[in-house]
């Protein structure tokens, strides 16, 4: 079944840049109504602008993840802005490679604390308002490297092999109450992502991609659930 994404109300985390610009703007072009997350204020208001000048309704909330007052700042501005919340992109995360005794405790700390942590914060701030509706969308985005790890990505491999195994779990406890809860897995994306080695090389996905990937998961409803997808370049 087809689930339209026209008025439909969606929260995009790390909204500023890359995958989630991406996403905003797919989603805006879909007709979704944006609530867009992200530290960087300036380049947040640039991702609005666009997503307004695509005919959508776009608010921006700037916050840290990694800081649960701010998440609850935003998470109660923004119900109040739209009522509701349909559908959260979990997108906000941050990488940082290189071998293992090159990455300090810090690195490490700061992987869980985003990719992990602020998944969490943020989804316990969004899903009460889902249940008690008795509706709605979580979709988590990992990486191949969650499921498969390679050599220097020892702390980003940990981070989103946790996410994965959070993922799994949650769409086990929040499924039978009516909330959907997906996993996309991109390989290599050719974005400025921290350093991250995949935007060199010759074959890798865009930002795009996973954008359109994003909404066409958004919009899959009905008795039809696609719970998880791994998207990787495709070379005929």
């Amino acid at each position: 079944m087809y689930l339209p994404l026209k008025d439909r109300v969606v929260v995009v985390s790390g909204a500023s840049r890359g995958i989630g610009r991406a996403s905003a703007l797919e989603l805006a072009r879909a007709g979704a109504r944006l609530a867009l997350l992200a530290r960087d204020q300036d380049a947040l208001g640039a991702v609005r602008e666009a997503a307004q000048g695509l005919g959508a309704e776009a608010r921006v909330y700037p916050s840290d993840l990694r800081r649960p007052e701010e998440v609850e700042r935003a998470v109660a501005a923004l119900l109040a802005d739209f009522g509701r919340v349909d559908a959260l992109v979990n997108n906000a995360a941050v990488g940082r490679y290189g071998g293992f005794l090159d990455l300090s405790r810090e690195d490490f700390a700061e992987m869980l604390d985003v990719n992990v942590l602020g998944v969490v914060a943020l989804t316990q701030a969004l899903l009460p308002a889902m249940l008690a509706r008795g509706e709605g969308h979580v979709l988590m985005v990992a990486s191949v490297q969650g499921l498969a790890a390679t050599a220097t990505s020892a702390a980003y491999s940990a981070s989103k092999f946790a996410l994965v195994g959070l993922t799994r779990s949650l769409a086990l406890d929040v499924g039978p109450q009516g909330v959907r809860v997906t996993l996309l897995c991109p390989g290599s994306v050719a974005t400025d992502f921290d350093g991250f080695p995949g935007r060199m090389k010759p074959l890798a996905l865009t930002a795009e991609d996973v954008a359109q990937t994003i909404r066409e998961m958004l919009e899959t409803g009905g008795r039809a659930h696609l719970s998880e997808a791994v998207l990787v370049p495709f070379r005929s």
